[in-house]
């Protein structure tokens, strides 16, 4: 592996390492109020940021071994299909878009069809039931297990 590609894979090693570490720092920044015991709303960046720090290392470890290999450094390395990226990525885009006009349930409905279509389903009506279910399901669960309204919308308001 040439100098140019290890340095590369340094950096973006060095990048995951410092997005994980500005993750805990800006966690550290929330106020918790004393009413939460040992899990409160930090628990999860937390966890994600000691994650990142985690993968950044190992990242760090392989590219300064030169044993990270990936479509960069590997010409025989199969190349990644953006076709399937492409429709998870429209999928949360439709989501951000159609949540503030019809609703979690219908939003998330149409980011699971979309995501289901990326992994290459071909029932996407039955992803469309599945999706709605798992919404509604979620909806509830938030609304009326840990009374947090997650918004309104077409369905939302009808209960």
């Amino acid at each position: 592996m040439s100098t140019a590609r290890n340095i590369e894979l340094l950096a973006v090693a060095l990048c995951v390492i410092a997005l994980g570490v500005g993750v805990v720092y800006m966690t550290t920044q929330i106020a918790v109020p004393p009413t939460y015991a040992k899990v409160g709303p930090t628990i999860f960046p937390y966890t994600v940021g000691a994650a990142l720090i985690g993968l950044g290392a190992f990242l760090f470890r392989d590219a300064f071994a030169g044993s990270w290999s990936c479509e960069v450094n590997d010409e025989e390395a199969q190349k990644p299909d953006l076709a399937p990226m492409l429709w998870v990525i429209a999928g949360l885009a439709i989501n951000l878009v159609l949540i503030a006009y019809v609703g979690f349930i219908i939003a998330s409905t149409a980011m699971f069809v979309l995501v289901a279509k990326a992994f290459g389903s071909r029932r996407l009506w039955l992803a469309a039931i599945v999706g709605f279910v798992l919404a509604l399901l979620a909806y509830f669960g938030f609304a009326r297990v840990l009374d947090l309204r997650m918004g309104s919308g077409l369905i939302e308001d009808l209960f």
